[in-house]
């Protein structure tokens, strides 16, 4: 007999391959897509920019997708993403000796956003004090990018682009805090 492991109610029969033994597969080199049958190459995500590309084409689409939890109806999410992955693309490029501000920028960003998020989840005054703390971390990101700028450590056209998008995170999210009227 053949031995099946299922993960969570998925099985074979959920078009979950099956596991025998200790081998398993580490790389899928092809995606099914199971309501019409076909096969695709999976996506490459270029780091350097927020775009994802198909192998053999020229098109390329936004990074940020509609799903089903409350955070993808929220856009103050997309722009705190948005912000992080360009910011992380500058804490990444700074010179040695910058370690301390390159970790300091990326966790700012990074709690942004994951604080924004959260946010959406929540209700009531947790709700406010996670859209809270969000606006002090992009604040804090914003002043990590503004030193940045200032000692010169990266290109002047980044760092605003970061700081643009920050700003208009804050902006986003001080309306979120406000009570409805």
């Amino acid at each position: 007999m053949e031995e099946v492991r299922v993960v969570c109610g998925r099985g074979p029969a959920a078009g979950m391959p099956r596991l025998n033994g200790p081998r398993r597969r580490t790389m899928a080199p092809e995606i099914r897509d199971p309501s019409t049958s076909t096969v695709t190459e999976p996506e490459i995500r270029d780091p350097s920019t927020s775009t994802r590309t198909s192998p053999g084409s020229t098109a390329t689409e936004r990074l940020w997708r509609p799903g089903p939890f409350d955070h993808h109806r929220l856009d103050a999410v997309a722009v705190a993403q948005e912000a992080m992955i360009r910011g992380n693309g500058i804490a990444r490029r700074l010179p040695r000796g910058y370690g301390v501000l390159s970790d300091q920028l990326r966790r700012a960003l990074l709690s942004a956003y994951l604080q924004t998020a959260e946010g959406a989840h929540r209700s009531g005054a947790d709700r406010l004090a996670r859209f809270r703390g969000a606006r002090g971390e992009a604040g804090e990101a914003a002043a990590a990018l503004e030193g940045v700028d200032g000692l010169e450590l990266a290109p002047a056209d980044e760092v605003r682009e970061v700081l643009e998008l920050l700003a208009r995170l804050c902006a986003m999210l001080t309306r979120l805090i406000r009570p409805q009227k």
